[in-house]
This record gives C-alpha cells, sequence and structure tokens, in this order.
C-alpha cells in the first residue's frame, strides 16, 4: 500500500510532465528530487523572511542623554530633526554646523512656513529645534563629536543623543529617534548632509501644507492629520546614469521598479535620507514598523498605503557626498541590492500573510 501511494504521489506526476520516471527502482532518485526541492523551498523561505525573524529578537535598546536645551511641555512649535549615525565622526559636525546655521540666519521666515502648517495663523513665536542624534553602535568617536558640539546650541534649540546599545541598522536607528522626538513636525535627516538644507526644509514644508491642506476636512482646524513627505532625487535619474556605471544604473532601474510593484507606485524615490512627518503620522508609522536595515523606507511606504496616511514627494537638491557606506565594489552592492529586494518581497509576504 505505501508503494502505491509512492506511485500515486511522486512517479506518476513525474511520468505525465515527462520526467522519465519510469521504474520502480527509480523511487530513491525521485525522492531525493523531492526532498532537494524541499529543502530548497525552505531555505528560500527562510531567507525571505529572515528581516522577520531579527524582528522578534527583543527590542531596541538605547540611552538617551539630553545635551543642551530644556524639553518643554508644549511642543506645538518644535521641529524635531532625526540624525540617524553610524562611524559618522568625520561627516556629521559638517552637517551640523551647515544645518545649525541655516536655521539661525533663516529661522523667522521657517517659523512663519511652520505655522502654515500646523494651522497656527495668530501665532508669531519662532520654532524652537530638537535635534536627536541616534549613534548606532559606531566604533569612531561619534559620541564625544555629538557631546562636544553642545556648546553650539543657540535660540532654545535642544540637542539629545540616543546611543544604541548595538549596531541595530539605519532602520532600528530612525525609529528609535522618532519615537523619542517630540515635535509636531519631525525631519529625518541623513549625517552626511547630501540633501541641500536650505532647499530641502523650505520644500518639504510647503508641500507638506499643500498636502495637509487636502487632507483636513475643517479647513480652520489645528489639528495635523497623519502626512509625510519624502524629499526625491528621481528628477537626478538621467543626469546620474550619465555618469554613473551600467551595474550601478541597471540596479537603480530595478530597484525603481520593484518599489513600484510591491510598495507603491506614487513614491518614486523611496531611499532619499530627507523626510518630514507630521506627529500623528510619526506614531503610526514608527510604531508599527519592523525592517531595521537600509529598506526600512519601503515599509514605512507599505505602512502609509495600509493606514491611508497622506504621501507627497518633492524634488530636492542632492551631491553624492565621499565616505558612503554603500561606496563599494560591484559585488558588494549587487549583494546590497539583492539584500534590500529581499526584505521588500519580505514586507510584502508578511502584510499579506498576517503576520506583520
Amino acid at each position: 500500500m505505501k508503494y502505491l501511494f509512492l506511485y500515486a504521489v511522486t512517479i506518476r506526476p513525474c511520468k505525465s510532465l515527462g520526467f522519465g520516471v519510469n521504474h520502480v527502482s527509480d523511487f530513491p532518485y525521485s525522492i531525493c528530487l523531492l526532498c532537494l526541492g524541499t529543502a530548497l523551498s525552505i531555505l528560500l523561505a527562510c531567507y525571505i523572511f529572515y528581516p522577520a525573524y531579527t524582528n522578534i529578537e527583543g527590542g531596541l535598546g538605547s540611552t538617551s542623554t539630553t545635551l543642551a536645551g530644556e524639553r518643554k511641555s508644549d511642543q506645538d512649535n518644535t521641529l524635531s530633526l532625526v540624525i540617524p549615525a553610524y562611524n559618522e565622526a568625520e561627516r556629521l559636525p559638517i552637517m551640523l554646523d551647515t544645518t545649525l546655521g541655516y536655521l539661525n540666519t533663516n529661522r523667522k521666515d521657517l517659523s512663519q512656513l511652520f505655522r502654515a502648517v500646523s494651522g497656527k495663523k495668530g501665532d508669531s513665536s519662532d520654532i524652537v529645534c530638537e535635534f536627536i542624534v541616534v549613534n548606532d553602535g559606531s566604533t569612531d568617536n561619534t559620541d564625544s563629536v555629538v557631546k562636544k558640539y553642545a556648546t553650539n546650541m543657540k535660540n532654545g534649540d535642544t540637542l539629545k543623543l540616543v546611543s544604541m546599545d548595538k549596531n541595530c541598522g539605519k532602520g532600528g536607528a530612525v525609529k528609535t529617534g522618532m519615537l523619542q522626538s517630540s515635535g509636531q513636525l519631525c525631519l529625518m535627516v541623513d549625517a552626511d548632509g547630501a540633501t541641500d538644507i536650505s532647499d530641502g526644509l523650505p520644500k518639504v514644508l510647503k508641500d507638506m501644507k499643500d498636502l495637509i491642506s487636502e487632507s483636513r476636512s475643517d479647513k480652520n482646524s489645528n489639528y495635523l492629520p497623519p502626512a509625510a513627505v519624502f524629499g526625491s532625487r528621481a528628477y537626478l535619474e538621467e543626469d546620474s546614469c550619465a555618469s554613473r556605471s551600467k551595474i550601478r544604473t541597471l540596479l537603480m532601474h530595478s530597484f525603481h521598479f520593484f518599489v513600484k510593484v510591491l510598495c507603491s507606485p506614487r513614491i518614486k524615490d523611496t531611499q532619499c535620507g530627507f523626510k518630514l512627518f507630521t506627529r500623528p503620522s510619526v506614531i503610526l508609522l514608527f510604531t508599527n514598523l519592523h525592517l531595521r536595515r537600509w529598506a526600512f523606507d519601503t515599509e514605512v511606504v507599505v505602512i502609509a498605503e495600509k493606514l491611508s496616511i497622506s504621501l507627497s514627494e518633492v524634488g530636492v537638491i542632492w551631491h553624492e557626498i565621499d565616505g558612503s557606506k554603500l561606496d563599494v565594489d560591484k559585488l558588494t552592492l549587487a549583494l546590497v541590492s539583492l539584500g534590500m529586494l529581499r526584505d521588500m518581497v519580505c514586507v510584502r509576504a508578511c502584510y499579506l500573510l498576517g503576520i506583520w
């Protein structure tokens, strides 16, 4: 009886498909193929769902220290800047100097834009900036650099250093920083300063104002609805194709294709490190974020789509900065890209299957 069963589930299907299994003596061969296929399927499933597995390892442990300024109970006029940093001792001071210099020089104009977004037309107070640098287990002296910078904080601005217990990845660092922020608007900005703050910040604020105006049911309400504006380098694609290698151009187009298919057709550039969120969207998006590595931005888009959070994309001036963590050889770049594709497939599968 057992041989009849094996024949029914292995040999008969193989013969009908033309696999050439004709004798009972081929049983071991067919069973080996079946076992091999099963093993490969299990390995593929393990590879795809590995990001989901790493997410159940435990919480994101960190230590937070306020280095300058004081946290106030009323945060209605606060703009939080969340800066993930891993071995950024050299580039971070340049980025902080540029950003703080621009904010201090243009605070009046930025405050006006901020009030337009929040809907507080009668308020004339200037914005207060909350800098949150998340040190993601750096092996250099990033911590020391941030602590020395505390003396540069003026105008009521605050500087907070969040030190992760271990390296958790950019997604884990951004999630931790966002959930420890207190501003009504929160800006994620990369430590390398690749996005021109003088161009990007006014643009995302203006785009957020328009996005919120469309989302508000009551135009006179001060309520900030969940919304996010993504800075984008998509308009630079044509120029970048002319200067990049063929393999980088191929990987770029392939990544954008899979983002469109697996995440959302509304956002062309998910990976630009310059994104503005309202307070409600910070809570909804980052309490539900699972991915901890490079592709976390794609999950942010997927969550936003599932929760009907308003999204927008605006082009920003962006420059390549020396010292990129992805400035690697072609093979390593291809492996990183494959890993990001795996993460996107994992995100889509986890939400479809109800795992997340």
